[in-house]
């Protein structure tokens, strides 16, 4: 975060009072407030050049929850930024990131990943339909930034598990994803998780398969990461100093 003093149609940041920056092309329709450096030859940020489709945003209520993908999109991005993730997008390599936000209309619209490319259905952004389909799921963790967490982490698996030749230490851990995919999730919706589920995942989706019980631990992982970042932000201690008390443990 930085103060800015206009220039002209740029902008200089008390920050960094050297460089000029401009706005993201999507600050027009209050769907960003991330700053470019004005020479980059870049008009959208480096959260919002991964867009490659958008709905109609003629339609006022598709505007409105695009404003509110585009909320949790960054905040996804501020934390892959910080973790030092690989983000490249299509343009710059085949293999790297895309997003696509689409409206349902006849044809329904799936939330998923595949081959870098993540969809996210616009209606999640609606919190009516959203707090439906969480009970209809039992899914208390189905949130807008909930959804960026889990599909980035299958897109992450392809990058960093798959093509870095880590998939036997995945297995060790996650279990051999070779299992048929399309299986496991029909047996998951037909039978639900195991009993005990919680004695070995972290969530019961996460019971479905080795590339779901992935994805979950790495959405949680990014869930405890910014949570803990937020309770410091406002001074809160996970572990305090505690002086002129002895700690003992009753049994």
């Amino acid at each position: 975060m930085t103060a800015l003093e206009q220039s002209g149609e740029r902008w200089k940041s008390l920050a960094d009072p050297i460089s000029d920056y401009i706005y993201c092309a999507n600050l027009a329709f209050d769907g960003c407030n991330w700053l470019i450096p004005a020479d980059s030859g870049q008009t959208f940020c480096a959260a919002c050049r991964h867009n490659r489709t958008i709905p109609d945003l003629s339609d006022q209520h598709n505007l409105i929850l695009w404003q509110r993908i585009e909320v949790a999109k960054r905040r996804l991005f501020y934390s892959l930024l910080r973790l030092n993730l690989p983000l490249r997008n299509k343009t710059q390599d085949p293999t790297g990131l895309v997003f696509d936000f689409l409206a349902p209309t006849n044809k329904p619209v799936l939330t998923g990943h595949l081959d870098g490319v993540i969809t996210i259905n616009l209606a999640e952004a609606d919190d009516s339909e959203r707090e439906k389909q969480r009970g209809a799921f039992e899914e208390p963790y189905r949130t807008l930034l909930g959804h960026f967490r889990h599909e980035i982490a299958h897109y992450y698996w392809d990058r960093l598990v798959r093509d870095h030749g880590s998939i036997n230490e995945f297995r060790e851990i996650f279990g051999d994803e070779r299992a048929d995919y399309g299986e496991c999730l029909r047996r998951h919706h037909s039978d639900g998780a195991p009993a005990d589920w919680s004695n070995h995942f972290i969530t019961a989706y996460a019971s479905a398969h080795p590339w779901e019980d992935f994805a979950e631990t790495w959405a949680h992982y990014f869930h405890i990461v910014d949570t803990l970042e937020t309770a410091r932000a406002f001074r809160v201690h996970t572990q305090p100093r505690i002086t002129g008390y002895s700690v003992g443990c009753l049994c």
